[in-house]
């Protein structure tokens, strides 16, 4: 099935480079979660991954299938040329940035949205970023979830989402700390903060009790909670990084209406479709998986998202950044696979021709335009 006119939604992902810091890239860091200098320089050319996207980058800018020469290439591009040119190719309908990583060297919302002119770009807001902003201003827990409440409800209708990094941070078994645990917690952070600088906020305790102040918030306003889930680089702890962690926060009455995104998944696809297929709070996203993964593994995660999950409750996100070919790459790839898992269940017999058509455009556009409405 060629999906190559199909829109996409791309309702999770980064902003780019400033032109100085991509010229001075590797190309390695965007084709890995590693972030280990010795794995990237002895092992980031030697995934099924790097090599495959030299071949395709390679055919995009005309060059040999080799990293050196792609490079090379690179170096005497034209930087707003090449954004624009591979975007086109993207057909990416919808851009939504996580603007609360590498500020100093990604743009800014307004400079992506300068770049890309007829894309609609909206914000995703990390909620531990933000709540670490504040934290200098407060004395009490108490008084700094209050505000932070305040400062969301406030926030809400200029953005498209609210995001949690809780699964790089203190894991996703999201608890009830007593209000004696989270004091403690505050103050012990509040004791190392370094004034005008932001604290890396880590603590279970806090970071729980902000996600119950902040999901009520979510649901009463109708702002979608993405959940960064399964792999991603070794800051995270992946065992607690399992999507069923967050049964509890599916299970609450108070968060009726709640809808939260499970985003990247991998390996955890299955969970997430299983949770997709019997709580209405719970979505599946493949970015990341996709195209992160060897071909045969983004095909499997597909077809396991699909295994119970409703398609209507699937999505694809490029959770690309930095540079314009993480966007293009993951594009490219998610419509090739997609178009062949649903040319397989046409096969199968699970859909029909027609079907499979409407479940292309349901995954890739429709089912994030809806989700995400403004």
């Amino acid at each position: 099935m060629d999906l190559s006119a199909v829109p996409l939604y791309d309702h999770h992902a980064h902003a780019l480079f400033t032109e100085a810091a991509w010229r001075g890239a590797p190309l390695e860091p965007y084709l890995s979660e590693a972030n280990d200098a010795e794995q990237l320089r002895r092992f980031g050319r030697d995934t099924l991954t790097f090599r495959r996207s030299i071949r395709e980058l390679a055919a995009f800018h005309g060059c040999a299938p080799t990293a050196e020469s792609v490079l090379e290439v690179r170096r005497h591009a034209d930087y707003p040329a090449l954004v624009q040119r591979m975007f086109a190719e993207t057909r990416i309908g919808h851009w939504l940035i996580d603007d609360g990583l590498w500020t100093d060297r990604l743009m800014s919302l307004a400079d992506c949205a300068a770049l890309v002119p007829g894309i609609p770009v909206r914000r995703i807001l990390r909620l531990e970023v933000e709540l670490a902003e504040m934290i200098e201003r407060h004395d009490r827990a108490s008084d700094l979830l209050a505000a932070f409440g305040e400062h969301l409800t406030r926030l809400a209708p200029g953005v498209a989402a609210f995001k949690s990094i809780a699964a790089y941070r203190s894991g996703l078994d999201v608890g009830r700390p007593s209000a004696q645990e989270i004091e403690m917690a505050f103050t012990a952070v509040r004791r190392d903060v370094v004034p005008g600088r932001r604290p890396r906020l880590a603590a279970k305790p806090l970071i729980d009790a902000m996600l119950w102040t902040v999901l009520p918030i979510a649901a009463a306003t109708h702002t979608p909670v993405q959940f960064h889930t399964g792999f991603g680089d070794p800051d995270l702890d992946l065992r607690l990084a399992n999507p069923l962690h967050l049964r509890p926060l599916f299970e609450a009455q108070a968060l009726r209406g709640l809808c939260i995104v499970l985003l990247h998944c991998y390996p955890f696809v299955r969970e997430a479709g299983y949770l997709a297929s019997v709580y209405p709070a719970a979505y599946v996203d493949l970015g990341l998986t996709v195209p992160y993964a060897s071909v045969h593994a983004m095909r499997t995660a597909f077809h396991e998202a699909l295994h119970l999950a409703p398609i209507t409750k699937v999505l694809l996100s490029t959770d690309a950044q930095r540079t314009p070919e993480t966007f293009w790459l993951a594009a490219r790839w998610g419509r090739r696979v997609l178009g062949e898992v649903l040319d397989a269940s046409v096969t199968d017999g699970d859909l029909s021709a027609d079907e499979a058509s409407w479940a292309a455009t349901r995954i890739l556009f429709e089912n994030a335009a809806t989700l995400y409405a403004s």
